[in-house]
């Protein structure tokens, strides 16, 4: 039986959390969680009581905003966490996120394909017509942090506008920040990944790397993995099933494109059912129980059959 680490990155909406915990709670799955440092009265008595089976830590470790860089270090800490004990996968989650398939599905299906790294990579034609992408890197993103850091939106507003002038100014002079890595290709997609331990071992090597490269880049977080296993021999173990446009290899459901907004992914709601339960993926974002609780309901009671 393989061993399994989660590594869930949380900030909120607890009752949720502790219904994610409890389907993914086995004697093989020990589950590692990043809440936000910003996060008050985290109830972590209640966390740790969902789950009866799996081993259970609870770090809150770095404050984390949408895009920065923070992100990319909570998926490292966690890495680093689960990567001491040793497993034969780790699967990086959201706390929004819940399995669509039971537990004994899952093992069977990652000990059918032991050895594959399931990572997600958007088009290489997404890749060439968006310029926003192709300046993640190229340009110093100094304000990335601050821009949606601020409950006065008038403050965001105001370091968004600052963000826009320092690009213009490092385009109008031709800042390109990836000569530095003749031959290192950026690749793009999502962040939420199941992957080997010795692949992890790969990505924890190569820290100094990822800081260099990515530590004023935007959303970093939907960019490393992905450039880094391009750019090794990693890249021949990906696993390539191609389910449509948008959701390729991870073995996630998520609607990025046609109903996602903002950057945001859409949310499932009840009368999504059918493609939730016939969906080949095995983990599926984002659920929101204020949103509709009864989907959240349906999901858990498929999966628990």
């Amino acid at each position: 039986m393989l061993r399994h680490a989660y590594l869930i990155i949380a900030h909120g909406n607890w009752d949720q959390l502790a219904l994610l915990l409890s389907l993914l709670d086995a004697p093989n799955n020990t589950i590692y969680i990043h809440i936000d440092r910003k996060a008050e009265d985290v109830p972590r008595e209640k966390l740790e009581r969902a789950v009866t089976l799996s081993q259970i830590h609870i770090y809150q470790q770095y404050k984390v905003y949408w895009g920065s860089y923070e992100l990319v270090q909570t998926e490292i800490f966690l890495f680093e966490k689960a990567h001491r004990e040793g497993y034969d996968y780790y699967h990086l989650l959201s706390g929004a996120d819940l399995p669509i398939k039971s537990l004994g599905y899952i093992e069977n299906f990652f000990e059918r394909n032991r050895g594959y790294e399931f990572i997600h990579y958007d088009t290489d034609e997404r890749l060439k017509k968006d310029r926003e992408l192709g300046r993640r890197t190229r340009l110093y993103h100094f304000l990335q942090n601050y821009r949606r850091r601020y409950r006065a939106k008038a403050l965001n507003s105001c370091f968004t506008f600052g963000e826009r002038i320092l690009l213009a100014a490092q385009l109008a002079a031709g800042v390109d920040r990836m000569k530095k890595y003749p031959g290192f290709q950026i690749r793009y997609g999502s962040q939420w990944v199941s992957i080997t331990d010795e692949l992890v071992s790969y990505i924890l090597g190569q820290k100094e790397l990822i800081r260099s490269v990515f530590m004023y880049t935007n959303c970093a977080d939907e960019l490393f993995i992905q450039s880094l296993v391009y750019n090794s021999r990693f890249r021949n173990r990906l696993y390539d099933r191609k389910y449509d446009d948008d959701v390729r290899g991870n073995m996630r459901l998520i609607d990025m494109k046609s109903r996602g907004k903002n950057g945001n992914p859409y949310t499932w709601r009840d009368s999504d059912w059918e493609e939730i339960r016939d969906s080949e993926c095995l983990f599926a974002r984002k659920f929101d129980w204020n949103t509709d609780q009864s989907i959240i309901e349906r999901v858990r009671e498929y999966v628990s059959e």
